[in-house]
């Protein structure tokens, strides 16, 4: 399928690079440059199980192993455990304009709420009139107001299978280099394969194909880093069957069909985890002594969604807390700060949606009173 993310945010460039091995990709920015860019999102882990064994795309531009690079030793930096650098994917970024003359894009996945966007995306996107969309927001009514903006389009909802985070501009971009290296082989976890003498890739210069050089910085919002679990899915998809069927014969195994209570019930349980978190100003510590009130919101956020009442223990809490430190192969007590206080507005807007919908919602009440201030 010929598929194009909106938003060269984590979600955005992290979703391509992991479909760019079986599809057509592209993401779509509002300032991709003059002729265009790529970028160069870089998987985390400690296997490599990126590669489908199907043949690339026009958009990955690295032969012989499909743009992987493997990592030498170990690296950690901005709170990512790295114990290898597992791939990289070279992902096109374009603008709308671009995107529209290329043809016909069968998916677009929305990664900023469809009430988010602009007049002027909304135009473009109904120029390209993709035969489906998909939206990543998981508040309440989005899906609705997404298909009543596109009513050409089917219209379904994902959730992404993985953790994806933005570095900050100016962020030193971790990786391995290797020494010696020959053409095709890797620097800091960029493709190198075919470079020429000079050649820039996303900052990284190739001079006859030998190492490139060290210590690039992060380019605002292109420099994304990915963690996606071996042998599972990219994306849960539900909504409308027949669309559902659709994506999932064109997508393959990059995609799960799951029920809608399975994309929208999980985040009733962690979103006031997730909030908890951003009014103690990320503080991950701060958070598991402080599981009473957020363990209270997400009784409440079940409730509104199944109708009957589901206990939620702070004990319970604090051994999911601990069992992501250990099994998630980065760090996840400064990930999940840094990452979801970039998305208070979001957050707070789920728990208004939960409460509203709620008989009792005295504990949500309470957290989405703490993150007002916050929403700026």
């Amino acid at each position: 399928m010929r598929v194009l993310f909106q938003g060269a945010g984590a979600i955005g460039l992290a979703g391509a690079a992991l479909f760019t091995d079986a599809h057509e990709v592209a993401v779509v920015s509002r300032s991709p440059g003059a002729d265009g860019r790529a970028a160069f999102p870089r998987r985390v882990s400690i296997a490599d199980p990126t590669d489908s064994g199907q043949a690339g795309s026009r958009h990955s531009s690295c032969a012989g192993g499909r743009g992987r690079a493997d990592g030498r030793r170990a690296s950690s930096s901005d709170g990512w455990s790295v114990t290898r650098v597992a791939a990289t994917r070279r992902v096109t970024i374009t603008d709308w304009t671009a995107a529209a003359a290329d043809g016909i894009w069968d998916l677009i996945v929305f990664t900023t709420r469809p009430g988010e966007l602009d007049a002027e995306v909304v135009s473009a996107i109904r120029e390209i009139s993709p035969a489906f969309i998909a939206t990543t927001s998981q508040v309440e009514g989005d899906l609705e107001r997404a298909q009543a903006v596109f009513p050409g389009a089917q219209a379904v909802i994902v959730g992404p299978a993985f953790l994806s985070e933005r570095l900050d501009p100016g962020a030193p971009a971790d990786g391995v280099r290797t020494a010696g290296n020959r053409v095709g082989e890797a620097d800091s976890g960029v493709c190198t394969a075919g470079s020429r003498a000079g050649e820039i890739d996303r900052g990284v210069r190739t001079a006859n194909g030998r190492d490139g050089e060290l210590g690039r910085r992060a380019e605002p919002g292109h420099e994304v880093r990915f963690w996606a679990p071996a042998g599972a899915p990219r994306f849960l998809v539900a909504g409308p069957r027949g669309a559902v069927r659709s994506l999932v014969r064109g997508l393959g195994r990059l995609v799960l069909p799951v029920p809608m209570e399975a994309v929208l019930l999980p985040p009733t349980v962690f979103i006031p985890f997730v909030a908890e978190l951003s009014v103690r100003d990320g503080d991950w510590a701060a958070l598991k002594s402080h599981l009473d009130r957020p363990s209270d919101a997400a009784a409440e956020a079940v409730r509104s969604r199944l109708g009957v009442p589901v206990p939620v223990f702070g004990t319970a809490a604090h051994l999911v807390l601990e069992a992501l430190e250990r099994i998630v192969p980065i760090d996840v007590t400064s990930y999940a700060g840094r990452h979801f206080n970039r998305h208070v507005g979001q957050t707070r807007d789920m728990l208004a949606g939960w409460a509203g919908a709620a008989d009792s919602a005295h504990a949500l009440g309470e957290l989405i009173a703490a993150l007002d201030p916050l929403d700026d």
